[in-house]
């Protein structure tokens, strides 16, 4: 893998601060809807034209990088579908954010990304729905993201979700649960983690701390994000628990009982018929936790 000078890195992010705007109104709710997988062709090409822009900053000694043909490089491959480089395009629209629109055409490449299952755009995302940057603050919605970045390996996203947890804000409240998750990101060295793990361990008893600790660190995933995975049920049942509509554990784990609510709740938002987990049944519940 080639790496980035942090001079080279900071040229190309400010570089590609123009780059890639794919919006031009005010900032909407990104779609639960997967966006369309890139074609297997499209993914080799981006990923040779990602690797090209690489070595277009780290040239052979003796030449001078090219900032300006890498950040177009990288602009193409992200285009062609490259998650690595649809990361590094957010990244750089975020780097010198001046509007909304430059917030949002960032997030709308995050959300690409994700969606593959690239876990910094996963929590990245996250952080943009948290904060009501680029898109409507959606507290439920950035749980969803943080999960799947912390069930591939992002610590950062485990500190955060435990924080939602703990609050109840946009997830159910989940004591043991959120220590696990404290302890895992305090392990795995992310800052500032120490004083509210110590702060939330007399409130969990330790055979359930033990019991959370063993089942959030068999919670893994890796690759695209599946139509229906446990961030996605969690979301579901959380969602449902707030209007009223279930009243049974919110764990992650998808059944007959949590598609049956999920069914009830489309048929009284007139969209009886639809498929489990229905994308447009998703940004329903979405939309009416954001009233």
């Amino acid at each position: 893998m080639i790496r980035l000078t942090p001079p080279a890195a900071l040229a190309l992010i400010l570089a590609l601060a123009g780059c890639g705007n794919l919006t031009s109104t005010a900032p909407q709710p990104l779609p639960s809807a997967m966006p369309a997988a890139p074609a297997a062709s499209d993914l080799a090409q981006g990923a040779a034209l990602h690797q090209e822009a690489l070595r277009r900053l780290n040239p052979p000694a003796g030449q001078r990088p090219d900032t300006a043909e890498a950040a177009a490089l990288v602009e193409r491959a992200a285009r062609l579908g490259d998650p690595e480089a649809q990361l590094l395009l957010a990244t750089g629209l975020l780097a010198e954010a001046d509007d909304d629109e430059d917030r949002a055409s960032a997030a709308s490449w995050l959300n690409r990304a994700a969606h593959q299952g690239q876990s910094q755009a996963q929590y990245r995302l996250g952080r943009l729905l948290e904060e009501g940057s680029g898109t409507p603050r959606e507290p439920a919605w950035a749980a969803v993201w943080f999960q799947r970045a912390a069930e591939r390996g992002q610590a950062e996203a485990h500190f955060a979700l435990a924080l939602l947890q703990i609050a109840g804000e946009g997830t159910a409240q989940a004591p043991a649960e959120a220590l696990a998750r404290l302890t895992l990101a305090e392990r795995r060295g992310v800052p500032g983690v120490a004083r509210y793990r110590a702060a939330l361990q007399p409130r969990v008893p330790p055979a359930e701390a033990r019991r959370a600790l063993a089942r959030v660190q068999a919670e893994t995933a890796r690759g695209a994000v599946a139509p229906v995975d446990r961030a996605l049920v969690r979301f579901v049942q959380s969602a449902l628990a707030r209007l009223g509509r279930w009243n049974q554990p919110v764990d992650g784990v998808d059944g007959p009982a949590v598609r049956a609510a999920l069914a009830e709740f489309a048929r009284a938002e007139g969209r009886g018929g639809a498929a489990a987990y229905d994308p447009g049944v998703i940004d329903l519940l979405r939309a009416r936790l954001r009233r």
